[in-house]
């Protein structure tokens, strides 16, 4: 799986379907990276999901290189 940094979209916070896109991979598996603690998901509203572009910055630092 070849993710690069310059493939995340500048913006702080991303939905796990974007995620799923920038990794080529189910949706599922991003909320289950949340739930192990391999990348960070918040609840700006209570209730959507979001992932924070640094913790996939660092996810792909940690894992890929």
């Amino acid at each position: 799986m070849a993710v690069d940094v310059k493939d995340i979209p500048e913006k702080s916070l991303l939905r796990p379907d974007e995620v799923a896109q920038i990794f080529r991979c189910s949706k599922n598996t991003v909320y289950r990276w949340v739930d192990e603690g391999k990348i960070k998901g918040i609840n700006p509203t209570g209730g959507m999901l979001r992932i924070t572009r640094e913790s996939i910055v660092v996810f792909i630092s940690t894992t890929f290189e």
